[in-house]
């Protein structure tokens, strides 16, 4: 399938989508469409996205479909990795969590500015429920120090070498997956 929004390779085992923008809606329909092809590619052990996670709460038109894709991710049966590049705010904070694994560069910042609190409930699995109501209801924006102390993130590394450190993970997963 071509894409506009996202720009797919594969290495190996591994299948990396690179957000050309910020998730909107038209990326989140791509990102959802990649997912569905992916779950038949026995040929993939583990699927990184990588980009800047910063959709601002209103630019994804349909929620519904970034919970369809959340879930898809969620529900994938190979590990997805999220490699953020810039940001996870809002709707792609929520997509970040529902990633198996987090890199994010050292200079990445995360929350849920604007919203009302109703997406936090990855993060409450996550995090706990006290802290997740704390920075859903409050709008509190952490940065990646923070996120790592919390347990969000498995790596932090700089900006330009944040896919290239999930891509390794995902070699490395990948390989442990195929000795099963």
């Amino acid at each position: 399938m071509e894409y506009k929004n996202i720009e797919v390779t594969r290495d190996k085992k591994t299948a990396v989508a690179a957000l050309k923008t910020p998730p909107n809606g038209e990326t989140v329909r791509e990102l959802l469409a990649l997912m569905e092809e992916l779950a038949t590619d026995k040929t993939v052990a583990a699927v990184v996205i990588s980009g800047d996670f910063g959709a601002a709460p209103g630019t994804i038109a349909d929620g519904d479909e970034m919970a369809a894709l959340c879930e898809a991710v969620e529900g994938f049966s190979r590990p997805v990795i999220a490699a953020i590049t810039v940001s996870a705010q809002g709707p792609g904070f929520e997509l970040a969590l529902a990633c198996d694994l987090r890199v994010s560069a050292e200079t990445t910042r995360f929350g849920f500015p604007g919203t009302t609190g109703g997406p936090a409930i990855r993060l409450a699995k996550l995090v706990g429920v006290a802290r997740a109501k704390h920075m859903a209801l409050t709008g509190q924006i952490i940065d990646a120090l923070e996120a790592e102390r919390l347990g969000l993130l498995s790596h932090t590394s700089a900006e330009s070498e944040v896919t290239a450190v999930a891509r390794k993970l995902a070699k490395s997963v990948a390989a442990r997956a195929s000795r099963k």
